[in-house]
């Protein structure tokens, strides 16, 4: 005879059940007794539960940014693997930032509320806007209407 195999998920739910619905029919009277007779204060014992449902809760509402965060993160990381296609010298990077800037005005009121000033723009935030910017697709955008003019 083959006996089935055991499904120790479908045991262990069926325990965990079990001890629920002893904990539901328990009165509190019996519920207080016994976390004394475990010499645990019951008051403490309510706080640890209380933190642990108040965590598992937050945790709940916060996955989505979690999954956010996670996404950010993994395309920050293909940024900085990508290769971009920028001048070399950090004068000609400014130069393409300011004529970006003054061909799409609209960019200059979004990147003016990460880099309040662009006179303080370090030659790294430059190319960090460059490459953005690339990422957006402007970059292609500007250099395939340079080209149109020719």
């Amino acid at each position: 005879m083959s006996k089935k195999p055991q499904n120790y998920e479908e045991e262990l739910r069926a325990i965990m059940n079990a001890l629920a619905e002893s904990v539901a029919e328990a009165s509190d009277e019996e519920i207080l007794e016994e976390t004394r007779a475990q010499g645990k204060d019951p008051t403490e014992a309510a706080g640890r539960v209380r933190n642990v449902l108040l965590d598992a809760g937050k945790a709940y509402r916060q996955r989505r940014l979690r999954e956010a965060q996670h996404q950010y993160e993994s395309h920050i990381a293909a940024m900085g693997a990508r290769t971009y296609n920028l001048p070399t010298s950090a004068i000609d990077r400014r130069r393409l930032l300011d004529l970006v800037l003054s061909r799409q005005p609209a960019m200059r009121s979004a990147l003016t509320a990460q880099y309040r000033q662009f006179t303080s723009l370090t030659e790294t935030d430059v190319e960090s806007c460059l490459k953005q910017l690339q990422e957006l697709g402007l970059l292609d955008e500007l250099s395939k209407s340079h080209e149109e003019k020719k």
